[in-house]
């Protein structure tokens, strides 16, 4: 969790309002966004730095109300959430590649965000049919399948003491 989730989720919600797509698309969205304010506000405050939350407060803020002023001031947001995500997955296959050691990663979590991806392409198809969303999750499910078995390969086997 950290800003650029909260950026992301935040871009992927008004980019589904403005489009007025059906509530069912995006309702996990504000609860994440939720969820994720929430924690970062108690990372503030038990850091005593709580005035620096307020810069992050008005650029989202902000952000919320630029996002909608033209249509391709939308798309390029979304398109770069997309570029986004997939550079923090580059950055964990990376790392992956690096250490050669899956280590702390799970590929079960992996393996969930794949399935995820491939339910949110169904439902996308189903419902709003629209091609930058279904191009994001098309990314992301091939990036995290990549993960996934980048994760699988690197996996230590524990050795048997007796």
């Amino acid at each position: 969790m950290d800003c650029r989730d909260i950026y992301r989720f935040l871009v992927f919600l008004r980019y589904q309002i403005y489009y007025r797509y059906p509530l069912e698309t995006y309702l996990e969205y504000p609860i994440l966004i939720a969820q994720d304010v929430i924690l970062l506000l108690f990372v503030f405050y038990y850091t005593g730095s709580v005035n620096q939350a307020l810069p992050y407060i008005a650029i989202f803020i902000s952000g919320w109300y630029l996002l909608a002023l033209q249509k391709w001031i939308m798309d390029l947001a979304m398109n770069l959430c997309t570029f986004i995500s997939a550079s923090s997955k580059f950055a964990q296959l990376q790392s992956l590649w690096q250490t050669k050691d899956s280590g702390q990663v799970s590929a079960v979590t992996w393996g969930l965000a794949s399935f995820t991806c491939v339910t949110r392409i169904f439902t996308t198809l189903m419902t709003t049919n629209d091609l930058i969303v279904l191009v994001r999750f098309i990314v992301m499910l091939i990036l995290n399948i990549w993960v996934t078995v980048t994760v699988l390969r690197y996996r230590t086997k524990e050795k048997k003491t007796d």
